[in-house]
């Protein structure tokens, strides 16, 4: 699948600025919170299906992505015990989220790359299993002052 990923005219680029959409991307928030249950059930491409079918390897492997990254983050959030402060820390995370990978940093998008192609972690399975690859590709994504925001509306949340 990787040759027919990567030989296509259509570049990672390309493919990332398609599947990280603000419009859609947005929609797949707003419907999760209002139906309160996991990313999975808004995954709304938009605009974007028409040029992702060109490359279903693409697709398939974008849609692995970007689930997996948002279980995870969802994941992370959980671990920190938050309390009644998760709800507000996973909003803001999803949108720092979203707005590094709009324009993603140069090490970032190389990461993205990179995991794009490893075969391995795109099975049968939803979601990527490897959460060593999503937590490091986290910390790539998500900067020092982003997971400072996400603890601060938290904790002010929390008051």
């Amino acid at each position: 699948m990787q040759g027919v990923i990567m030989n296509n005219n259509q570049n990672v680029a390309a493919a990332i600025d398609l599947l990280f959409n603000p419009a859609s991307l947005q929609v797949a928030i707003q419907i999760e919170d209002e139906t309160d249950c996991d990313v999975t059930a808004g995954l709304d491409w938009g605009l974007a299906i028409p040029a992702l079918l060109q490359n279903p390897g693409m697709f398939a492997r974008m849609t692995q992505l970007r689930v997996s990254l948002n279980r995870e983050l969802r994941l992370l959030l959980k671990e920190w015990n938050l309390g009644i402060g998760e709800k507000t820390a996973l909003e803001v995370a999803q949108k720092r989220l979203i707005q590094r990978l709009q324009l993603p940093e140069p090490a970032a998008l190389s990461a993205l790359q990179e995991i794009l192609k490893q075969d391995e972690l795109y099975n049968v399975e939803e979601f990527i299993s490897n959460r060593y690859v999503l937590k490091s590709l986290l910390t790539i994504l998500l900067l020092d002052s982003d997971w400072e925001k996400i603890a601060v509306a938290a904790a002010n949340s929390v008051r």
